[in-house]
């Protein structure tokens, strides 16, 4: 890709909203490349390393942290996640548009360093529906009552953010995400 400005494509929305699902789904056969987080918690049953997460020892992510290896960094509960400057700035400078899967916190923080490249596209299902799918993917019962607890206060970000998808039927958001995306391809 060659355009002079590249993109950066930020999924945040509510825990268990599948933003992680309709990014890869919409963009897995895209040029845009994604920037996976590293985390320092363990992978849950059905993550895979390197395309959900970069998986590190609490010590690793330290280490990381100290020497400023991350563009942004957020503590979620227990665990600390990170975007590698690095790698990032790297991709971008190659003119590679890329995406990220991100909470408010640190989609707000790659927003203040990159600036109006940034591209917040927020995903949400009503609490219910969060609670039914975890349930449906055995998720454990303390992660559902974590993710329900910040329910509130992750739905306001939407306000915040360039687009707002309910993603209530993945097909379909994943339509309205490649529309999304293509506009501002489109408009380089």
């Amino acid at each position: 890709m060659s355009n002079s400005s590249p993109k950066l494509f930020v999924f945040t929305g509510t825990s268990g909203s599948g933003r992680k699902t309709a990014a890869h789904t919409a963009l897995k056969n895209s040029d845009i490349i994604h920037i996976p987080s590293c985390t320092d918690r363990p992978p849950r049953s059905k993550e895979h390393p390197d395309s959900d997460y970069r998986y590190v020892s609490p010590a690793q992510f330290e280490l990381m942290y100290v020497n400023h290896f991350f563009a942004e960094d957020v503590r979620i509960d227990h665990y600390r996640y990170g975007i590698g400057r690095r790698i990032l700035d790297a991709t971008l400078n190659e003119g590679n548009d890329v995406y990220m899967i991100l909470n408010r916190e640190g989609a707000d923080k790659i927003r203040a360093l990159y600036g109006d490249r940034v591209i917040r596209i927020f995903l949400y299902v009503d609490k219910n529906t969060v609670r039914e799918r975890l349930e449906s993917k055995g998720t454990p019962y303390e992660i559902i009552d974590s993710y329900l607890d910040h329910y509130s206060e992750e739905v306001t970000y939407r306000k915040s953010c360039e687009h707002v998808l309910e993603n209530v039927n993945l097909e379909k958001t994943v339509e309205k995400i490649r529309e999304i995306v293509q506009s501002y391809k489109s408009n380089n």
